[in-house]
């Protein structure tokens, strides 16, 4: 996911920079009484410096003066679009802003299915021409998204000593919030084919708890990794039909990318 997240992000420059308010959204269940959150009208943002252009912030601005990470327990929350600090700074400030970019794409992995990603989920929306002018809700997924899905893994043998050549099919629901967004997408990704990146582990992964992230850079993290690559095999992409779509929320843009993705590996070793 992290690759795919910074292929199209950077391949297709699917992020919007923005300055915006924060808005107060009191005490979160999730984090208790000691923390108070104050939110953005977008997540997700955009927390890989290595892309061109991008806002990756480090802080934010109350009445104009800056207030950097740590500073009040100040922790930002790329996940969910907004900032958390300890109870004592106060859960009514009405002039904090922050310099950010916004994915054009969430991403979600999932273990529904794409009927039931399609035809029950309901989510909020995270559009580039959303103009509501309030702090958007923590813990729910909005659209545009992804949402991935590994489907299939299997080995088969590749060669003597043990080597199997092991296949990942993976599913991506892409849900676009129009046809020139969604057509952007899957041509992107279609183009995928072939791409190689590496493996890493489940410690790499940058999000702390709190959806906090400091000083992440894909693709400096890739050069410090030993060479064990992936292999994106074939790329698939399909839209889904009309006549299923009229069952569906019309303001949506559906459609698939269905990855197989392969990696050398001595598995009995």
């Amino acid at each position: 996911m992290l690759w795919a997240d910074n292929f199209i992000t950077d391949k297709g420059d699917a992020y919007q920079n923005y300055q915006s308010p924060l808005y107060p959204m009191g005490i979160d269940d999730q984090l208790g009484e000691a923390f108070v959150t104050y939110s953005s009208p977008h997540k997700q943002w955009v927390f890989d410096s290595g892309i061109n252009g991008v806002q990756v912030p480090n802080g934010i601005y109350n009445n104009g003066e800056f207030i950097p990470r740590g500073e009040s327990g100040l922790i930002l929350d790329f996940d969910d679009g907004r900032v958390i600090f300890e109870s004592s700074f106060g859960a009514n400030n009405n002039n904090l802003t922050a310099a950010y970019s916004v994915k054009d794409f969430n991403w979600y992995i999932t273990n529904q299915t794409e009927e039931q990603l399609i035809v029950e989920s309901k989510f909020d929306s995270n559009g580039r021409f959303k103009q509501e002018q309030s702090g958007i809700p923590p813990h729910k997924q909005v659209v545009p998204a992804i949402f991935v899905n590994p489907e299939l893994v299997q080995n088969e043998p590749f060669a003597f000593g043990g080597e199997d050549k092991t296949s990942t099919s993976i599913r991506c629901v892409v849900f676009a919030e129009n046809t020139y967004q969604l057509d952007g997408a899957l041509s992107i990704f279609a183009d995928s084919k072939n791409e190689v990146f590496k493996k890493l582990q489940f410690e790499d992964y940058p999000l702390t708890e709190y959806g906090d992230v400091v000083d992440f850079n894909y693709t400096e993290l890739l050069d410090t990794k030993p060479k064990d690559f992936f292999h994106v095999e074939n790329v698939t992409c399909s839209k889904l039909s009309d006549r299923v779509a009229k069952n569906i929320d019309p303001s949506l843009f559906i459609g698939f990318i269905d990855f197989e993705i392969t990696n050398l590996r001595f598995p009995r070793s």
